[in-house]
């Protein structure tokens, strides 16, 4: 056991902590597979293998269902005799609340203990995690939690994707007081401009227009007593050479974030602490940089030689994808889309939003619309020809991968191209939020399909192999704690 809090840098959100109380991970994200229908991976790469991430764990928090936090491959990797700490939504208490607790058990993970908004734990005799609840003012994105933890030299804040607003950080400063050091997103993924059907000439002065609003960045530096932040949970990589503009076009780096810090908070005499895969950090000692330091002036040219480091794999999960069955699209599709309309969750539906979706390739050429009304909720619907808000144009063979169950429809966005009709308008956000979370009944990831009854044709519910395509001398060996075998 440490007298002192050591925090390690996993990647994304994947923090690992080793204390007075024992060994916490949460949300690992441990493999360098990819996510948002196998398009979006991390840069930088993660470099921990997972045996080492795993010996003498003790707890694993999962702060939400997306794929980039509970990532099935990932958990697969992990002893199913660890406590596994999850948040409560009561907020929102639906199939979709239970999500992450269907799957962990379904993975056979059994050790499980559901914390209610503001519940504190003990990990060990003297450590005190706490669950921070996402804001009441951006209700739509419900499923998110934070926590602190306060262990005996340091109180540490994980916001994680956690929406903040002003309510919520006067609770949080009243509840804990000074924050040593707090864990904030630095930037989350856009569809826009990256994943829109526009010349790149247009897209590069819209990527440049874009401005970085900072809300949750600002909340916790103008709200919080907070001596340090660490930004993460931003470092994501578009690694196919479809998509490679998506590197330029849809994310930021921590640089910036550093840089909005120091310039408009000089008073606040904030450290910012930016750590890479493998880095430690201690209240006493600071930050141990065990990563090579990345050159953020030439980020693409880093992100090319991770491309050719992984272009096997990368190659793998296009062909497989490109290899869908393209036959009798259209009947298969309308087959589809009539089951959607069966099955699909009916509630939440508070925006007004039509979305047509166009199936392009040799083999198909038709379209449907996807409408949403309070009054009527969600349809997809055929020949339709009113005017719409926005066009996402889908090649046939993912959409056929979709028909197939390699992809999931609420993530079928990534992978595509969007056209804008007339101005952008709150709700569109809200049917994307509303899309993500309900379309494929409460199931984010593809590994994960808790729900049967919108895929009846897929046998197995919980595949961890599922879209994995190992290099060879790669992490993803069988585990001795493994009950299942990965479905290829």
């Amino acid at each position: 056991m440490n007298e002192h809090l050591t925090v390690t840098y996993v990647s994304h959100a994947s923090l690992l902590f080793d204390g007075d109380f024992g060994r916490l991970i949460c949300d690992p994200w441990i493999l360098n597979e990819p996510v948002y229908a196998f398009t979006t991976w991390k840069f930088p790469a993660a470099v921990l293998p997972p045996e080492e991430l795993t010996a003498g764990l003790n707890y694993l928090y999962l702060s939400h269902p997306h794929e980039d936090h509970l990532h099935v491959p990932s958990l697969d990797c992990l002893p199913r005799d660890v406590e596994v700490l999850l948040p409560e939504y009561l907020s929102d208490p639906g199939l979709r609340a239970q999500t992450v607790e269907r799957t962990m058990r379904e993975l056979g993970f059994h050790r499980i203990r559901k914390l209610r908004p503001w519940e504190t734990v003990k990990l060990g005799n003297d450590t005190s995690l706490t669950v921070i609840p996402g804001c009441e003012t951006k209700w739509w994105d419900w499923e998110n939690s934070g926590f602190v933890l306060e262990h005996g030299d340091c109180t540490l804040l994980n916001l994680n994707d956690c929406p903040t607003d002003a309510k919520l950080c006067a609770e949080i400063d009243r509840r804990f007081g000074e924050i040593d050091i707090a864990f904030v997103q630095y930037s989350g993924v856009s569809m826009f401009p990256g994943c829109y059907r526009m010349p790149v000439e247009e897209m590069r002065a819209a990527s440049a227009r874009r401005k970085v609003s900072w809300i949750q960045q600002k909340n916790a530096i103008e709200l919080l007593r907070v001596r340090r932040l660490a930004p993460f949970a931003g470092d994501f990589a578009w690694l196919d050479d479809r998509m490679m503009h998506c590197n330029w076009s849809n994310r930021a780096t921590p640089t910036l974030f550093e840089d909005f810090v120091t310039t408009n908070y000089p008073d606040k005499k904030i450290e910012v602490v930016i750590m890479y895969p493998s880095d430690r950090w201690t209240l006493e000692g600071g930050l141990e940089r065990n990563h090579p330091e990345i050159d953020w002036t030439d980020y693409l040219g880093e992100i090319e030689r991770l491309r050719l480091r992984l272009k096997p794999k990368v190659e793998a999960i296009r062909e497989w994808i490109d290899g869908s069955d393209v036959s009798d699209m259209r009947r298969r599709s309308e087959r589809f889309i009539a089951h959607i309309n069966a099955w699909i969750h009916r509630g939440n539906v508070t925006f007004r939003t039509r979305i047509r979706v166009n199936i392009e390739g040799p083999n198909s050429d038709f379209a449907f619309v996807m409408r949403c009304t309070p009054e009527t909720g969600f349809e997809a619907a055929w020949d339709d020809e009113a005017p719409v808000d926005q066009e996402l144009f889908i090649r046939e063979s993912l959409w056929a991968a979709v028909l197939e169950g390699k992809v999931l429809l609420n993530n079928i966005q990534w992978a595509a191209e969007n056209r804008q009709h007339g101005e952008f308008r709150l709700e569109i956000a809200h049917f994307w939020f509303w899309f993500e979370t309900y379309i494929d009944l409460n199931n984010r990831n593809p590994q994960a399909l808790v729900d049967r009854a919108l895929h009846p044709q897929i046998a197995e519910r919980i595949r961890p192999g599922h879209g994995v395509f190992p290099l060879e001398g790669e992490w993803q060996r069988a585990a001795p704690w493994r009950t299942r075998k990965p479905v290829p």
